[in-house]
């Protein structure tokens, strides 16, 4: 057996519990079954709330700023709105606000009933592990670079059909809107991991302890979200399970955020140059399998990446909290006794002390620092 120089990474004893992320709702001391349902609750009314801010927001913005009357309904923005045109700015910006939204949501709901600390969201470190995440997004941008520009390359040869964006559906400002997607689209991304393989896994996981069932139930909800044919909402619940396992696999959403961050920003940086149509909703069965094949070929290197890199995957035990001691002993000021002094001397004086000064030994009691006296003198006291 080869010999193992320096510390096993991320070595645990045998006897200490594991929680993986899926499970991490069971490591608080006070779960509860009932208190993922009240999470869920919880962030349900905050997102509610956050949509209505945001729609109250949104009608002022039409209806004082931009001049729009109820009684022009062929106003531009309108237009846009009603065609829910992504193309347009004011709908990009409102349809990511109202995804981004979810983050803050999410953490109050946790700051409320999940459990601590908050950054078990994220993965079972407690918090963001940068250095894995940075990691991540470096693998993610070669790896979509080469993929986009190998998509964009088969094109421009012809051996695939060229795609035809309509002009509506081109943005007015590229550079503008390029703008905003750097800004917004890393957030959205994610929110919606957060969310899906974050918030919605660890309630699943609290009660079923079969990584499957966390990765694979949010699915359906996370798949229905997107406006597309058979073959884009087949592709997206690939996704989606890409994500959840890879989620589980490296213990938090660092994986997923990187290559859902990448994907969509790619995707919106090529439709402001009008390589994609920002509004499509069809796909074809080709565009399904290869997107698939490149989606594992990711999650295969980035799980090769992690489990080289020994990225922790699970969490002990939460640290137990000691009670405060309500009842202390009372301090008693009594000055020192020098250690030079002698057993039976008093404290010595000090300044302003209520002590009086050390006498000396009164005649009839025996001085420990003298020599006892003769033993044949008759005249030595008898004792």
């Amino acid at each position: 057996m080869p010999e193992i120089n320096g510390p096993i990474p991320n070595a645990v004893s045998a006897d200490e519990p594991r929680y993986e992320f899926h499970r991490l709702m069971r490591r608080d001391p006070k779960y509860a079954w009932w208190r993922p349902l009240a999470l869920l609750g919880t962030a349900t009314g905050f997102y509610l709330v956050a949509i209505v801010i945001l729609l109250i927001g949104l009608m002022i913005v039409l209806f004082s700023s931009l001049g729009t009357r109820l009684d022009e309904p062929t106003d531009p923005v309108m237009m846009a709105f009603d065609s829910m045109n992504m193309a347009d700015p004011a709908v990009f910006l409102f349809t990511m606000l109202s995804l981004i939204v979810l983050i803050p949501v999410a953490y109050f709901a946790y700051l409320l009933l999940g459990p601590k600390p908050l950054g078990l969201l994220i993965s079972v470190a407690g918090k963001i592990r940068w250095k894995w995440l940075g990691l991540c997004t470096g693998i993610a941008v070669v790896l979509y670079a080469v993929y986009f520009g190998i998509s964009l390359g088969i094109e421009a040869a012809g051996l695939v059909a060229p795609t035809n964006v309509p002009a509506e559906n081109l943005p007015a400002n590229p550079l503008f809107f390029a703008l905003l997607v750097v800004l917004l689209v890393p957030f959205q991304a994610a929110a919606e991991e957060i969310v899906f393989r974050g918030m919605l896994m660890q309630t699943i996981g609290s009660w079923l302890k079969h990584p499957l069932f966390a990765i694979l139930l949010p699915v359906p909800l996370f798949t229905f979200g997107h406006l597309y044919d058979i073959y884009g909402l087949l592709d997206v619940a690939f996704f989606a399970i890409a994500a959840g396992f890879l989620t589980w696999r490296t213990g938090g959403l660092e994986a997923a955020i990187a290559i859902h961050v990448i994907n969509n920003v790619g995707l919106f940086l090529l439709a402001a140059v009008g390589a994609v149509d920002i509004n499509a909703t069809q796909s074809s069965l080709s565009s399904l399998l290869t997107s698939i094949g490149f989606t594992a070929l990711v999650t295969y290197i980035l799980l090769w990446v992690a489990k080289r890199r020994h990225i922790e995957r699970t969490a002990g035990p939460a640290p137990q909290r000691r009670a405060p001691q309500l009842l202390q002993p009372w301090p008693a000021a009594y000055p020192p006794v020098p250690p030079a002094a002698a057993y039976w001397a008093p404290p010595a004086p000090q300044s302003g002390s209520a002590y009086p000064p050390a006498q000396p030994p009164q005649e009839g009691y025996p001085n420990p620092s003298q020599p006892d006296a003769n033993p044949h003198d008759h005249n030595a006291p008898n004792p």
